[in-house]
């Protein structure tokens, strides 16, 4: 997918070779009073390219919600680590697109890999661990529905740089 146009209406957000794609215009509450985009916004950011990329699926928040308590539930995700790096500012205005992949799979957490471009050059990247965890705030394995869904992403990213 190559970034959006930058006039009219945003496209929903799509999976191709493993890497989800989702687009996103800068607004004003986005930046400060030069129009700059706040660093921590890249974060929010970067949570919606993830909301969106489940979204329907097995692993979406939506579904750990609804599991029972006799089958281990409810689940819900915390970011338990993030590394981020700036490599260019945006504006108010620029339509970015956020990329997301999966980068390994473990018995209770994800490693996500994601990035923000704008007019296709690399303006922030960030490595995420991303863990599933039960009301108490404990540790939970996958749900094995869920462990496929991220296991497929996962491999479609894999086989796509072979």
């Amino acid at each position: 997918m190559t970034d959006a146009p930058t006039m009219g209406s945003l496209s929903h957000g799509e999976w191709q070779d493993g890497v989800f794609h989702f687009p996103m215009r800068v607004y004003y509450e986005d930046t400060d009073v030069g129009g700059m985009m706040y660093h921590a916004r890249y974060v929010s950011f970067f949570e919606r390219v993830r909301t969106e990329s489940i979204r329907g699926s097995a692993a979406d928040v939506d579904h750990l919600f609804a599991i029972s308590d006799d089958n281990g539930g409810p689940l819900t995700y915390v970011v338990s680590k993030l590394n981020i790096a700036y490599h260019r500012q945006a504006k108010i205005g620029d339509v970015l697109v956020g990329h997301s992949m999966v980068t390994k799979v473990r018995a209770a957490a994800i490693e996500v890999k994601q990035w923000i471009t704008c007019g296709g050059a690399l303006v922030t990247d960030a490595k995420l661990l991303v863990a599933v965890i039960g009301t108490d705030g404990r540790p939970r394995r996958w749900p094995a529905d869920a462990k496929k869904c991220w296991t497929d992403w996962y491999n479609a990213a894999q086989n796509a740089t072979k």
